[in-house]
């Protein structure tokens, strides 16, 4: 017989802000009970965008996109590692072999919400830096906002629920099913 043991939980630990050489790496964590929410959302969006916008697969009325997650976005000061993040292909061709991050400003960022500080803590940074797109996802209460920077500050221009499919920007060429993301 094996026993089988589980892991205790890491929510009664707080973690300091991170810093690496003079820079401020934003710190963020995901709950234990939405930790597989959240993997499972960002993978699926991240899917389904790249299957539609990767590399090489831009075509008349929608343009090719350089899509990645887990890196991290050296901006200013603040060292980003959003969820998923995009840059036009026009403005970022290629990749540089051995960083460590991107210093160049994404024109998209996409946040799966663990918690919700989040969306307070991050999108002034993401307003100052001048992100262009960010999407917020939240996969307990199934939500999808769509926001574009005005001037300063975000605006909303979509809010979307439910399990029916949407388009939204930047990527309006692609019919996005919402139920991918809830994991249903």
């Amino acid at each position: 017989m094996t026993a089988m043991l589980s892991p205790a939980p890491l929510s009664h630990l707080e973690f300091p802000p991170l810093r690496r050489k003079g820079l401020e790496l934003v710190s963020r964590s995901v709950t234990s009970r939405s930790a597989a929410l959240h993997a499972y959302a960002a993978s699926q969006l991240g899917a389904e965008l790249i299957a539609t916008y990767g590399a090489g697969r831009g075509s008349a009325g929608n343009s090719s996109w350089l899509l990645l997650s887990g890196l991290e976005i050296h901006l200013g000061q603040s060292v980003l590692a959003p969820d998923l993040i995009g840059w036009r292909r026009e403005r970022l061709p290629r990749m540089s072999r051995g960083s460590s991050g991107i210093a160049l400003a994404p024109d998209w960022v996409c946040e799966v919400l663990s918690h919700p500080e989040e969306r307070a803590q991050l999108l002034p940074l993401y307003a100052h830096e001048g992100i262009r797109h960010v999407w917020l996802v939240d996969p307990e209460v199934r939500t999808l906002e769509v926001l574009q920077l005005d001037g300063r500050r975000y605006s909303l221009t979509a809010l979307h629920s439910g399990t029916g499919t949407v388009r939204a920007e930047p990527f309006g060429a692609l019919e996005l099913p919402l139920r991918l993301l809830w994991a249903e």
